[in-house]
């Protein structure tokens, strides 16, 4: 774990963890709250490091405290979680799952509506260590095997501390005057745009992580977002182009199509908006592979009650 001024929500995350670590290792980035007291004195190894930190005192890198919280890990395989985090599901399938495993095993993040999968379980000595300073992840030998069983529920708490938007946005920002042909700093700019409801933005970083095309695993959700933001934005022609983009790069996903519907229907073209609907009803579960994130709302009623809605209208399109 990486922490600072966690005191009032670390009890809740180590609760859902009882019984399931041998070592809790943990990175205190300056803490004032008395979280390295409380880490403690549930037997924690802590220590305080805030190299990662920039001239103000705010983090700056999120893999530099990784890292040094992974260096002090003796156990064969690690855990990462956040204090503003619970393991909600798989606690009794853990060891089951490491028993036979090496390398990574990807588990199910959920937060506010959105669900995607995140390397968090891994076998110690085939780390390589934390990569990019926001939004971090975990450079690894062996395979990736994704485990959905294995439930944690982000549920943030940023009261009294620097907002994630605004704490994002300034580390990517940095970043980018670096690396500015990085694709996947550009995506989760849009990201931190688009949540702030700064969708003209949002739709610039998303064409250019489009553009560079080298943030592979992104490239449907970037376009897929960007065709989000234009609908936002009253644009129709470039929502449907931006979802067609989506759905020539992963056709397997009900969110561009429903998206594509969804201009259509705006724009009074309801056989194409049938059409895009019904492909995303035959989309009835994300793809087994998926690791961004996905709406599971798309995969429920919403594209059914639009078909239906349709259908009535063309039925009597005096109505």
């Amino acid at each position: 774990m990486i922490v600072r001024d966690e005191a009032t929500l670390l009890p809740r995350c180590l609760e859902s963890l009882d019984g399931l670590y041998d070592q809790l290792c943990v990175i205190d980035t300056g803490s004032v709250d008395g979280t390295v007291e409380y880490l403690r004195g549930r037997g924690a190894d802590v220590r305080v490091d805030t190299g990662c930190n920039g001239e103000n005192g705010t983090i700056e890198d999120f893999a530099a405290a990784r890292n040094a919280a992974l260096a002090m890990a003796r156990c064969e395989w690690v855990f990462q979680i956040d204090a503003d985090e619970v393991l909600e599901a798989g606690a009794d399938t853990i060891r089951e799952r490491i028993a036979a495993a090496r390398g990574c095993i990807g588990v199910t993040l959920r937060s506010e509506g959105s669900e995607w999968v995140s390397g968090r379980l891994f076998r110690r000595l085939d780390a390589r260590g934390y990569r990019s300073p926001i939004h971090e992840y975990l450079h690894h030998d062996g395979e990736f095997v994704i485990v959905r069983d294995i439930v944690v529920v982000n549920l943030p708490d940023k009261r009294g501390k620097e907002s994630a938007d605004e704490r994002n946005t300034r580390i990517l920002l940095a970043e980018l005057e670096r690396d500015p042909a990085n694709g996947r700093l550009w995506h989760f700019l849009g990201n931190e745009h688009r949540r702030a409801s700064r969708d003209e933005e949002a739709s610039g970083c998303y064409r250019r992580a489009l553009e560079l095309g080298n943030f592979r695993v992104g490239l449907y959700h970037s376009a897929y977002y960007l065709g989000c933001c234009r609908l936002i934005c009253g644009d129709l022609d470039g929502a449907m182009d931006a979802a067609r983009k989506a759905i020539a790069i992963d056709p397997r996903y009900a969110e561009a199509h429903c998206l594509l519907a969804d201009a259509c229907h705006l724009a009074g073209d309801l056989r194409s908006a049938l059409l895009a609907y019904q492909a995303a009803v035959v989309c009835a579960a994300p793809p087994e592979d998926a690791v961004m994130a996905v709406q599971a709302w798309v995969y429920g009623e919403y594209p059914r009650r639009q078909i239906a809605t349709i259908e009535r209208c063309l039925e009597r399109p005096d109505t």
